[in-house]
């Protein structure tokens, strides 16, 4: 990402943690939305990730 906080993410407290470095040796948490899901969705109505809003996010809530 270029800095920039996605549209669905606004108004909302990101804790420190979300900036920092992955470590690889250890198993990311669940993000809890069906990613391949969101994406197909995205590219249907011609948008980018970022551009989606919270309640578009919401309907593939796992």
């Amino acid at each position: 990402m270029n800095g920039t906080k996605p549209k669905f993410m606004e108004n909302l407290v990101i804790a420190p943690s979300y900036y920092e470095q992955p470590d690889p040796y250890v198993n990311a948490p669940s993000c809890h939305v069906n990613l391949l899901e969101l994406s197909r969705y995205a590219k249907q109505c011609g948008k980018k990730l970022v551009e989606l809003t919270q309640e578009e996010v919401r309907n593939f809530s796992i």
